[in-house]
């Protein structure tokens, strides 16, 4: 560590603005500039040896959303192998924090580490880091985790914001930058005043969609899909993207993550929003509705999730926190029989959650994680709008088709199979369609499934995930089948790509979003394009396509923006015609080959070449 302390105010002059301004946080954060460009400097630009960095100041001021800033600034990106960012809060379980940064370093693989601690060392070693630790409240929480962060000259980096001045000038720092401007009660007061004056002039279904939210962990990106639904399923909106759009246009709500559409994938609430919404949630009521003339009903909001706090825990019940543990969750659902949303994807349930779900027949929104899951269990749910599940083994019936409320059905094995007659039985019935159904996947059907006929049945259809598991005796099965027309996204894995596929996918002319996942050739591995055209497509992700050679034109892919590639350890390189296509915007390469990188350069360089601009962004990952 350098031995030097500098110690930092922020004037009052840069005070948080009445306005609340937090924007997106891929996007330029309104106010701390001048802060931000210290700190990254010191990230970047300091000392070889492992160092730490303070921002200190009291609860709202914005130290979270500067630390954002600074986290997914460009400069940073590039400069550290691994970023982590992790909120420790005044309660903690360091097993599950540890736990939490595996996650973002190893994926699933994480699940199963028996020593966490020894196991991030490892994956940290050698590699220029930098570990965000969001809200540290006690010396002891960084006692506990500094242990665990390697100490090596190559620039690595923690991070830390902290309410406790004290924690931040012991604990070898040797930058710690205050975030304050009066640190007394009146203050946050104000603070809440200012967020009281934006509440107020919302709309009704506004005040319920921002309050639902700060039932959320502190920090946690919430997913957009999820939270879309959660709305629609708890009735308060119809829309709720553009309620959505209104709460971050009022700076109330920060978008976290953006998809490669450039679609709002995770938001999260500031500090200070979150603690107004968690004060109005008591003063109001918000959890409990008491039904007119009938005072022994109830509906209750409920989100369950693992990083879920007890604050609230006389209306949120959670397994892992308070007295609630798995085993005793079902009889508590009992007394919650009109609750509409139901998270439950981080709890692992024993054979008796079926029986547990019959009285829940309210439910419009259900993610649930079992050993086995059939069907028929949840056929009696007709008002499910949203189905998750995560299952080792899935039975199909055909009840599933009588559920004509799904909008969104998120299976990770979903077999498609029939019995007897029942495909002809299902494509015949007039009584049959699923009219609201947008999301279908991970579907496993066969060549014969799919007909016109079939997804006819689904004809408001945009989010494809599908397996094609028959082609008949050879894989080259060139016999024809068909998408579903109104598809806007299409994710295929694990097949033999055959020219009638590929043929069958141009011909969408909706199709915004293609990702290919573990996809073979035969014969030679080569993807000829020449003959088709993707009029409509902005988005395309390859992740183990094993191609050797990749041909293409410009007006293969004429109004493409992003390219992902993806582990194609076969592909020798970009076509080179990506450099006439205008509208590419970026090229993003993860574990690909030197040459599959050396092409990306070169039609970097050519675009720079041919209009004067350096408009393609190129990202480069290798784990």
């Amino acid at each position: 560590m350098e031995d030097i302390e500098i110690c930092e105010r922020i004037p009052a002059s840069v005070k948080p603005s009445t306005r609340l301004s937090y924007r997106s946080i891929d996007e330029e954060l309104v106010g701390f500039d001048i802060e931000a460009e210290i700190i990254i400097e010191k990230l970047v630009r300091g000392t070889r040896e492992m160092d730490v960095i303070s921002i200190v100041g009291m609860a709202g001021l914005g130290k979270t959303s500067l630390a954002y800033k600074v986290y997914n600034n460009c400069s940073i990106t590039i400069h550290f192998d691994v970023r982590v960012w992790c909120t420790v809060s005044q309660t903690y379980n360091k097993r599950n924090l540890l736990l939490g940064i595996l996650r973002q370093i190893m994926g699933d693989k994480s699940d199963n580490v028996d020593y966490p601690a020894d196991e991030l060392r490892r994956h940290l070693m050698g590699r220029r880091y930098l570990v965000v630790l969001d809200d540290i409240w006690e010396p002891e929480a960084w006692d506990d985790l500094g242990l665990c962060f390697p100490c090596r000259e190559n620039g690595s980096r923690i991070m830390v914001t902290t309410r406790n001045e004290e924690l931040a000038r012991k604990r070898d720092a040797s930058f710690w930058l205050e975030v304050a401007y009066d640190t007394s009660s009146y203050a946050l007061e104000e603070i809440m005043k200012m967020i009281q004056s934006s509440y107020d002039v919302l709309a009704h279904d506004l005040k319920s969609c921002l309050l639902y939210m700060g039932l959320f962990p502190k920090g946690y990106q919430i997913p957009v899909s999820d939270l879309l639904n959660c709305w629609i399923a708890e009735e308060f909106v119809q829309t709720p993207m553009i309620c959505l759009i209104d709460l971050v246009g009022r700076n109330l709500v920060v978008i976290s993550k953006r998809r490669a559409t450039g679609e709002m994938k995770c938001c999260i609430v500031p500090d200070q929003v979150r603690e107004f919404c968690l004060r109005k949630i008591k003063e109001e009521k918000f959890m409990q509705l008491i039904v007119p003339h009938n005072p022994s009903k109830q509906r209750l909001c409920m989100y369950i999730h693992d990083t879920m706090t007890s604050d609230f825990k006389e209306f949120i019940a959670h397994p892992k926190f308070s007295i609630f543990n798995s085993k005793n969750l079902f009889p508590l659902l009992n007394k919650f029989r009109l609750i509409r949303v139901l998270h439950l994807l981080d709890i692992y349930l024993d054979n008796s959650w079926a029986a547990s779900f019959q009285s829940l027949t309210h439910l419009r929104f259900l993610a649930i994680f079992v050993k086995v899951f059939d069907f028929k269990w949840v056929s009696h749910l007709l008002h499910l709008q949203t189905l998750r599940v995560r299952s080792s083994y899935i039975m199909i019936s055909p009840a599933i088709w009588k559920m004509k409320k799904l909008r969104h059905v998120d299976i990770n094995d979903f077999p498609i199979t029939w019995e007897d007659d029942e495909r002809v039985n299902f494509e015949e019935s007039t009584d049959i369609v699923l009219d609201k159904l947008k999301t279908l996947g991970m579907c496993y059907m066969s060549v014969a499934d799919m007909t016109p006929k079939f997804w006819e049945k689904f004809p408001n259809l945009q989010v494809l995930r599908l397996h094609i598991n028959e082609f008949g005796e050879v894989p080259n099965y060139s016999g024809c089948f068909d998408f579903p027309s109104t598809l806007k996204v299409l994710s295929l894995s694990d097949i033999f790509l055959t020219d009638e596929i590929v043929s069958s996918i141009a011909k969408l002319v909706y199709l915004e979003t293609l990702k290919l996942s573990e996809i073979y050739f035969t014969g030679e591995k080569i993807w000829d394009l020449n003959d088709n055209q993707f009029y409509g497509l902005k988005v395309l992700k390859l992740h183990h396509v094993f191609m050797t050679r990749w041909i293409c034109s410009d007006e293969s892919f004429p109004l493409l923006e992003k390219l992902v590639i993806k582990s194609c350890s076969k592909l020798e390189e970009i076509p080179f015609s990506f450099a006439d296509i205008m509208s590419l915007q970026l090229i993003k390469l993860i574990d690909c080959s030197d040459s599959i990188i050396h092409s990306a350069v070169k039609i970097k360089e050519d675009i720079q070449e041919l209009v004067g601009v350096d408009y393609l962004n190129l990202h480069i990952l290798k784990n």
